[in-house]
């Protein structure tokens, strides 16, 4: 009996010093990681928790060293954000230990969860930093080399490297070059905010009238500088009339995509906003944390984010008053530069070519639409099937050019391609282009 107890009372020792010992070993999956936070709330410390993971995924992709050498800049550009589900998938996070008291406000969390490396990837290339590159940090209150002070957007557009690689795809001729430019220089935009924001400020979110006003801050920007803008009420209605339209669709796109595809905006803007406030003797003090993240509408892809702290603003009325203060005037300030990197992205995603969706209805037999899909890839930038059947097929055409211009060339491969003879236009909105084989 008491050989078994003294067994016993090793292996649970063994056990508790394994726990002692620090969190568990790092699931095998490529892209998930453990992370720790420290927060005064629930909320708090997860996030924390899952940016730490995110921190664990750039070390892998940098290295320890330059990791260190730009934690500055990962500061402002990636682990400041108010958004951490951008950059992990949510519903794979596993609670490994928690620690603390929410009466105390100190809570400790241990996660596993996936990060999304992609996203982690292009936010790193965007604002130049890899392992091979090395980037000034500014201290706070003090300006950097090009006189930006702190609060200051995180993203210099002009001298960042670029997450979308061109090279893949065959070199863009003068014209296309040309036409490129034009495209970029009258695209469409789409401003709207993050519901995940919407909130009672004392969880640090805001409610849905700041974030409107925030949004309508962007929009006069926007329009101030000449750009096509789609009105905040649109997006509104149809984000409320369409909704379960979109959720029957089935589609694998995120609701503010899908709106800003049917409201052809070439690209979309999405806000994010944390808030911290105080009161004073005097009246009512709020900073605002704020992430713009830019979208290319047909593919999803991001075009880059940029996060930006207010100063502290004041006001006598209240705290809600302070909070759309330091959020409309940090929207505003950050436009521009949200505005010059969607362009430049932009401008290097189409050398690929714009997506077109192309719809076939009542198509000819399998034959005859593989040579119809050939003779396109000859003088298109590619085309990918996206669903086929008997009824109808749909295609994602890329193509530099109009649309007027992707009809033309359309009726010019069914003019050589027989059984195809005969198509005709059925309609023509936006990227939608839709033929009739009439088979």
């Amino acid at each position: 009996m008491n050989v078994r107890l003294g067994i016993l009372t090793l292996i649970v020792l063994a056990a508790l010093s394994a726990c002692a010992g620090g969190p568990p070993a790092s699931p095998a999956t490529d892209d998930v990681y453990l992370g720790v936070g420290r927060g005064a709330s629930l909320g708090a410390a997860v996030n924390a928790a899952k940016m730490d993971a995110v921190r664990n995924a750039v070390i892998d992709l940098i290295g320890a060293d330059a990791e260190r050498a730009h934690a500055a800049r990962l500061e402002d550009v990636l682990y400041s954000t108010r958004n951490p589900n951008a950059f992990v998938f949510n519903e794979t996070m596993e609670t490994l230990r928690r620690d603390g008291s929410l009466a105390d406000g100190d809570l400790r969390y241990e996660i596993s969860i996936r990060v999304n490396v992609p996203a982690v990837r292009r936010t790193l290339d965007a604002n130049g930093i890899g392992s091979g590159t090395r980037t000034a940090a500014v201290a706070p209150g003090s300006t950097g080399a090009a006189g930006e002070a702190e609060g200051s957007t995180a993203v210099r557009p002009a001298g960042a490297d670029t997450t979308i690689e061109p090279a893949d795809y065959p070199a863009v001729t003068d014209a296309e070059r040309r036409f490129i430019s034009r495209y970029v220089g009258t695209m469409t935009y789409m401003v709207y905010f993050d519901d995940r924001s919407l909130g009672d400020l004392g969880d640090g979110l805001v409610d849905r009238f700041t974030m409107q006003s925030g949004v309508a801050q962007a929009n006069s920007f926007l329009v101030g500088q000449g750009k096509l803008v789609v009105d905040a009420a649109q997006v509104e209605r149809l984000k409320e009339d369409q909704r379960l339209v979109y959720e029957e669709s089935g589609q694998g796109v995120t609701l503010l995509q899908w709106i800003a595809r049917r409201l052809n905006a070439d690209v979309y803007i999405e806000i994010d906003a944390q808030v911290s406030t105080r009161t004073s003797g005097q009246g009512h003090n709020a900073i605002a944390a704020v992430t713009l993240s830019m979208y290319e509408t047909s593919t999803g892809q991001i075009l880059g984010s940029i996060v930006r702290r207010s100063p502290e603003t004041f006001s006598r009325t209240s705290d809600a008053d302070a909070v759309r203060n330091a959020l409309q005037s940090t929207v505003f300030q950050a436009m521009p530069d949200a505005v010059a990197m969607s362009r430049r992205q932009m401008e290097l995603a189409l050398t690929r070519g714009i997506r077109y969706e192309l719809t076939i209805q009542r198509p000819a037999d399998a034959r005859t639409m593989s040579r119809f899909r050939t003779e396109m890839l000859a003088v298109t930038r590619g085309i990918d099937t996206i669903s086929s059947a008997p009824e109808e097929i749909r295609y994602a055409v890329f193509f530099i050019g109009g649309s007027d211009d992707l009809v033309d060339l359309i009726f010019g491969v069914s003019d050589r391609v027989p059984g195809l003879e005969s198509v005709d236009l059925v309609l023509s909105r936006g990227r939608s282009i839709t033929f009739d084989a009439g088979q």
